[in-house]
């Protein structure tokens, strides 16, 4: 594990078991031991690290695996494959009151809550002031939980899990603790722990909070992470993907829709065919009837007012069906003409986006030009000096060879003096030894 991370998950695959038969007794889960299930993989080669100090945040669609991690990352659960590696001690915000007692009072539950972040009774009595202080539930410390309200449990929760001194801390969406003003303060206390140097790691959906604490925004999809860098770039992608999920998944109702009143018109037009030609059939057989054979001849007046009140009728009918086909006309113009300019605008965003993607594009190649540019004028620079540096060693090579020369000749002069002194040493001592003579026979002929 790289000594400079506090979290590394490698490669890690969970999955659950999905039972298709509910056994309510004893009995009928011995006899149906062959019970249907189904392998659900929630993650799927789930790869991502947090470096020591960092605060990231994790998003997602629900059930893409975000809860799951964090349940990984504090051993409530393991892996099926993969490994996962967590330097440091971690306190949790997984779910409202989890390790709470409902029998026992606030002041014995932060006790318990603490000892099972593993911190001894000592610590617990050093911290117990600031976690009471900071929960704002004094007057209720010593009741029973159980008669909390839920932001009171959060609060008591939250209160514990941020007072432990926990090298690494995960919250699983629970930033929306208690009144605004409550918020503001937790907000503020945690920005005050990553200022400490805490690890954090943060599952919401609200992703303008991410966007206040975290460093690095990591989006899961599919149990998998998609994409992760800095919170706004992330979100933008993440949002413009969750907004076209949903426009397909109404396109996709409105087809079901619109295909269930075209069958629904189809059954209307059977049943009104079907209609005409019992009304037909009703009329023919009235008139037979009715009007019966005048000497063989039939009543010609009847016929044609009958025929006139079919021609009616079918004209009626037709407009009718001329109305519907109108009303269907403009709903799918208007339908036609929402679905052009959502598609325009989700157009437009990414053609914004790809602009904006290009200048930060050209930045970065500007910028490049110029570290380039540096680079270069540093490196002509090195040269020179370097041009320099070896000048220099050649004019104190020739200053150190001149020397040299020099203390040669002055060593030879030396020499040459030493010589005429020793020279000049065997003539004294020459004339000192014919003084001393002459001395010596002086005195022998004055004796």
């Amino acid at each position: 594990m790289n000594t400079d991370n506090a979290i590394e998950v490698k490669d890690v695959y969970k999955k659950f078991k999905n039972y298709f038969d509910k056994n309510r007794s004893l009995k009928e889960k011995v006899l149906s031991h062959n019970s249907r299930q189904h392998d659900y993989w929630v993650l799927k080669g789930m790869d991502f690290y947090v470096q020591k100090g960092e605060a990231v945040g994790l998003v997602g669609r629900n059930g893409c695996g975000k809860s799951t991690c964090l349940k990984l990352l504090t051993k409530i659960i393991y892996p099926d494959k993969g490994s996962i590696q967590v330097n440091g001690r971690v306190s949790s915000l997984l779910e409202l009151g989890a390790g709470f007692h409902p029998d026992l009072s606030g002041m014995e539950n932060i006790y318990l809550n603490a000892s099972v972040f593993g911190l001894n009774r000592r610590e617990i009595e050093n911290r117990l002031d600031e976690i009471v202080r900071f929960s704002e539930l004094e007057e209720f410390i010593h009741h029973p939980i159980r008669t909390y309200s839920s932001g009171m449990y959060m609060k008591l929760a939250f209160s514990v899990a941020i007072n432990v001194d926990a090298d690494i801390l995960l919250i699983d969406e629970i930033l929306g603790v208690g009144d605004v003003s409550y918020q503001k303060k937790c907000f503020e206390k945690l920005l005050d722990i990553r200022k400490s140097g805490t690890t954090i790691v943060i599952v919401s959906h609200a992703v303008n909070q991410i966007e206040k604490i975290c460093d690095r925004s990591i989006w899961i999809e599919n149990g998998k992470n998609r994409l992760e860098g800095v919170p706004k770039e992330v979100h933008k992608y993440y949002l413009a993907t969750m907004e076209e999920g949903r426009l397909r998944q109404k396109r996709k109702e409105d087809e079901q829709r619109r295909h269930k009143m075209e069958q629904e018109q189809e059954e209307f037009a059977e049943r009104r065919q079907e209609i005409q030609n019992r009304k037909r059939k009703q009329d023919h057989a009235r008139q037979k009837e009715s009007t019966g054979q005048k000497n063989g001849v039939p009543d010609v007046q009847q016929l044609l007012r009958q025929e006139e009140m079919e021609i009616h009728f079918q004209r009626k009918m037709e407009e009718i069906a001329n109305e519907k086909r109108q009303e269907q006309q403009v709903v799918c113009d208007k339908y036609i003409k929402k679905e052009i300019l959502q598609q325009d605008q989700i157009l437009q965003f990414y053609k914004n986006e790809a602009e904006r993607l290009q200048l930060v594009i050209d930045e970065k190649e500007a910028e490049a030009g110029r570290l380039n540019s540096v680079i270069r004028q540093r490196d002509i620079r090195i040269q020179r000096e370097q041009q320099l540096s070896e000048e220099e060693r050649q004019r104190l090579e020739r200053i150190i060879f001149q020397k040299d020369e020099e203390i040669g000749r002055i060593d030879l002069a030396v020499l040459q003096k030493d010589e005429e002194i020793a020279r000049l040493n065997h003539v004294i001592a020459e004339k000192e030894e014919r003084i001393n003579g002459l001395i010596f026979t002086a005195g022998a002929d004055c004796c």
